[in-house]
Parts: C-alpha cells; structure tokens; sequence
C-alpha cells in the first residue's frame, strides 16, 4: 500500500509540472489572464533615411515626418487617429462602433474607408475597404493572428511560438517567406512590432488600434526574408523606467558607406 501511494505522488507531481510546464506564458499563477498594460499607446512616429543623403540616424537626430495620434473613448477603445504626414495632406479617422461592425470614416468628409467586423473578444476577423473588397483574419487561442485572406484568396500564414511571432508567408510575391528573432524583453505595451503586410489596410497603424488581436510577447531582435537572408535587419528596441517600449531602430546592413535605418518612435499615455 505504501509503495502505491509513493508511486501515486510521484505521478500526481509529474502531472503537476507538466500542466505547469504547458501552461500559456500570459496566464498568471492563479490561472487567469493578467491585467492589461497600465498604459496604452498615445503616439506613433515613423521616420527613414532611405532617401535622405544622412548616412546614419539615430533617434536623437531623426526628424519625424509621419505621425499618428491615438484617441480612446472611456471603454479603452479607440475613437480616433489624426496622422499628420509631412508634405502631404492630414489625414483624420473616427471610429464608430455598432455592436460588432466598427466603421472607420474620414473625419474631413465622413466617408467610410473601412468596415471592421469584430468577434466576441473584440478582434476583427473580416475587413472590408473603401473599394468593397473582403479581407478575412484567422487566430489562434491567443488571440494572435495566423492567417489572411482577401477575396478568397490566401495573402498569408503566421507561425507563432511561445506567443511571438516567428514567420509568415507573403502569398503575393510567390510565399516569401520572413522570419523572426527575439530579445528576452518582454513586450509590455502589447505592440504589433512584428505584423504581416500582406494585407494593407490595415497598416502598422491601425493593427497598434488593438483591434487585430495581440502582438508577439517579447520585443523583436532581428527580421529577414529567408531569400535575402545577407540583407536581414536588426531591431533594436528602448524601454523606458515602466519596461514599455519607446522606439524601435531598425538597421539594415551598410550599402556604399551608408546604414539604411527605419526608426518607430513610441509615446504612452496612463490608463485612468
């Protein structure tokens, strides 16, 4: 008897740890989600120098020539984002929600550009733009996105592991596959650093609306396509005194004395 309850607690402790051992990285002790990120995304600035003659940059020298402004209604979702894009016309959305369509209109005129569907968890799963064309979004149990489609049509695949993103394929230029890398910091704004474009709407801006499901779990460290793996990129990310992300330099291998450098620059604001 002795030695069948010895084996017993063995196994129940072998049992123990496996469930321990698979339970999903964003689920807490208790087995329950953790509470969202304290603070939410306020601005996103973008700026390059594939163009420019500057042969280095940084974020202290950048100039940002295209920003977008996020504002959120008292449910914590967002209403509205003003880009203001240098040399080009200003660009001004409102969201509108109904249940579970969300319509996006131009401020100046009030066209729709968008129509978002979303499902129980509030994630969009079918996007239909100003030109009536139907983009459909597939997730996984965690709410990150693994498959688009447009008009029936397979635009791409994503593969996650343990929460980050790791490839996807981009069906419009015969399957390329991209993949990814990760620093071992966390990703505590819940920022799409990494997302497919293979579908554009929606662009990096609107996939950081939250509507799109979540982003990868850490903060990415280098991005390549697997056909021109000589020119993959390095992404280096800044966090400020919270652990929230504050720019992403991404740098691209030196070209006849030059660094190409695409840089996102990050602002906060607290959720009251």
């Amino acid at each position: 008897m002795f030695m069948k309850k010895f084996l017993f607690a063995l196994m129940a402790i072998a049992a123990a740890m496996t469930v321990s051992c698979s339970k999903p990285a964003d689920k807490n002790d208790d087995s329950k989600e953790p509470e969202g990120p304290k603070f939410r995304i306020a601005t996103l600035a973008y700026t390059d120098n594939w163009w420019s003659e500057a042969t280095t940059l940084s974020v202290e020298t950048a100039e940002w020539w295209d920003t977008w402004y996020f504002t959120y209604d008292a449910q914590g979702r967002v209403i509205d984002v003003d880009r203001k894009q240098e040399d080009h016309p200003e660009r001004h959305w409102v969201f509108n929600y109904d249940g579970s369509t969300v319509t996006v209109s131009q401020k100046s005129d009030n066209k729709v550009i968008m129509t978002l569907t979303l499902n129980d968890k509030g994630v969009c799963t079918a996007l239909k733009d100003e030109w009536d064309e139907t983009a459909v979004f597939e997730y996984d149990a965690t709410l990150r996105n693994t498959k688009i489609t447009k008009e029936g049509e397979l635009r791409s695949e994503l593969s996650w592991r343990d929460n980050c993103l790791v490839s996807w394929t981009k069906a419009k230029e015969n399957n390329r596959l991209r993949t990814f890398t990760y620093a071992n910091t966390p990703n505590k704004g819940d920022l799409h650093a990494i997302y497919s474009e293979a579908v554009d709407p929606p662009a990096r801006w609107m996939y950081e609306t939250g509507l799109f499901g979540h982003g990868p779990a850490y903060l990415p460290k280098t991005s390549v396509w697997d056909d021109d793996k000589e020119n993959g990129s390095t992404i280096t990310c800044a966090v400020d005194e919270n652990g929230y992300c504050i720019s992403e330099t991404k740098t691209f291998p030196v070209d006849n004395g030059k660094t190409p450098t695409e840089i996102f620059k990050i602002t906060w604001e607290e959720i009251k």
